[in-house]
């Protein structure tokens, strides 16, 4: 089975950008499910991904609540879906058999610091620390919906970071070509490098990690 992007506005599509006040993977919150890997019931509620720690929140009327990860298996957000990778949430892009292609999204918060400046143009540790604790990033705790609406055109532009990742069961491997050549054995690595060489395949590109996952399953 695989996953792909749906036709909402999310971040590198159609033009959306996340700012400080709007620090969220979607334009806005959309219908979404919580799948729970114990006895307890699934959850229909508008969601989307904070950007900070790539947590999940919800509206409870106009709150926006963060949801409690525990127990949490699957989640779906129109038609993508997300499970949790050492406590981030991460989209499934492709699973192939016991192998899975992942997409993580998150605010680079030290990108974000250095974009302050002391006196003289010099950047400070102070500047930056204050940089942080000012910017109020929106969504973090019992906020109005329609307030962080109205105002995610005032804060700053996010810079974010975006990384892919192997999940094989419970290891997980970061999609560039140093940490897959770092998790196989001799053979494994020159069976690598000559599936990358007949694909051609492009460390940076979706499509080209999801053909990776062929050469997982050999």
């Amino acid at each position: 089975m695989s996953w792909g992007m749906g036709s909402l506005n999310v971040v590198s599509g159609s033009g959306y950008a996340p700012t400080t006040k709007w620090p969220y993977l979607y334009e806005d919150f959309v219908d979404g499910t919580v799948y729970f890997s114990k006895e307890q019931k699934t959850k229909h509620m508008k969601l989307n991904v904070h950007l900070q720690n790539c947590t999940l929140h919800h509206l409870d009327g106009d709150k926006v609540l963060q949801s409690d990860p525990r127990n949490v298996e699957l989640i779906r957000i129109g038609n993508d879906q997300f499970v949790y990778m050492n406590g981030e949430l991460v989209r499934l892009v492709k699973t192939d058999r016991e192998v899975s292609l992942v997409k993580l999204v998150k605010a680079d918060m030290a990108a974000l610091s250095r974009g302050t400046s002391g006196a003289y143009g010099m950047s400070t540790d102070v500047s930056a620390v204050n940089q942080l604790t000012s910017i109020q990033l929106g969504g973090i705790s019992n906020l109005s919906h329609v307030q962080m609406k109205l105002e995610r055109n005032d804060g700053k532009d996010l810079p974010l970071i975006e990384e892919y990742y192997f999940i094989f069961g419970d290891k997980i491997v970061e999609a560039t070509r140093k940490e897959v050549e770092k998790s196989l054995g001799d053979n494994g690595k020159t069976k690598l490098k000559a599936f990358v060489k007949q694909n051609k395949i492009k460390w940076k590109n979706e499509d080209s990690l999801v053909k990776l996952l062929e050469f997982f399953r050999q």
